[in-house]
């Protein structure tokens, strides 16, 4: 099947940001696929315990995505949800409670939210340089799930460079203490993805993300909507729409060799991304070198999260600057 991905500015107001759901599926085989699922999963970028532009997934968002697919029956059941904060940071039911994930219940048919965290799980043996890799992940996606949908937003990173549709399945992990995982991160997220049967992305980039992130930097509104039968395809234009070459991101070239970026020429664009592409920078700050360590060592992410020298590193650490979720 071809990779498409489908571009527009975003549509300001519900119904035509409806209607601009239902014309971007007009564009791959969502329908078809929708209407032979027996159930679907939506997974918003919630990394924050509240709503913040250019961090989080807006509700309203997902709310449109769900009012389309509605549209095309109302027997499919779908999943949205996510996974605790890491560190053990912040609950994710309250967060989905206060931004009004919860009410799409009463308002769609055959709808549920679940926090990822909370429900059963299985072993699964990844890859990582030849040799097994075990890691729990939600028995959901393996026991209902027919395909999943990730809905990223546009941001720098400041250990990934960029958090686009593969980095939002982070989240699926259930393991508040997933952070454990993070110096593999580039070798599994293709492979989790590819588990969970993430085979579509819708970005909500009515705000940006930009200098740093995940969680601070400097929000902006670039208005874009972008679709994508394709996580690689979606990964690789939005990149480019960023200011980012994809091939400079370690974990989009790691899912390059897994097969899952298709070739540039193997994309159909359909609409101009020329008049929306914008400079994104990553400008990482003093506090981000030693994070970016940890993120790729083993050892030293025990040090600095699971030894008994943990606490005392956070606390002097913090003693000289804000705590990411004030």
């Amino acid at each position: 099947m071809k990779s498409v991905v489908f571009v527009e500015k975003i549509a300001q107001n519900s119904k035509n940001l409806e209607e601009q759901f239902l014309k971007s599926f007009e564009s791959f085989s969502i329908i078809d696929e929708f209407n032979k699922a027996n159930a679907v999963f939506i997974k918003p970028n919630l990394t924050y315990p509240k709503f913040k532009k250019g961090v989080t997934t807006r509700v309203e968002y997902i709310e449109n995505l769900v009012a389309a697919l509605r549209q095309i029956n109302n027997s499919t059941k779908i999943y949205i949800g996510e996974g605790e904060g890491g560190y053990n940071s912040f609950s994710m039911t309250e967060t989905m409670l206060s931004m009004g994930f919860y009410e799409l219940e009463k308002r769609f048919q055959n709808l549920k939210v679940v926090n990822i965290s909370k429900i059963p799980t299985s072993i699964i043996e990844l890859k990582v340089d030849g040799k097994p890799y075990p890691i729990n992940l939600p028995k959901l996606f393996f026991d209902e799930i027919d395909f999943s949908i990730s809905c990223p937003v546009p941001k720098v990173h400041c250990m990934t460079k960029v958090s686009l549709s593969f980095k939002n399945q982070w989240g699926c992990l259930p393991d508040t203490m997933r952070l454990k995982n993070h110096y593999v991160f580039n070798k599994i997220i293709g492979q989790i993805c590819n588990y969970l049967k993430f085979k579509y992305a819708f970005l909500d980039g009515k705000y940006g993300l930009d200098k740093n992130g995940p969680m601070v930097g400097k929000p902006f509104e670039i208005n874009w909507f972008v679709a994508s039968n394709s996580l690689g395809a979606f990964d690789m234009v939005v990149s480019e729409m960023m200011g980012f070459n994809w091939r400079e991101i370690g974990h989009l070239r790691e899912a390059d060799n897994l097969s899952f970026i298709p070739g540039r020429k193997e994309i159909k664009i359909v609409g101009d991304l020329e008049p929306l592409k914008r400079n994104f920078s990553l400008k990482r700050n003093f506090w981000n070198y030693p994070a970016l360590l940890a993120f790729n060592s083993k050892k030293l992410t025990h040090f600095f999260y699971f030894s008994k020298y943990a606490k005392i590193l956070h606390d002097i650490m913090y003693l000289f600057r804000k705590r990411p979720l004030d």
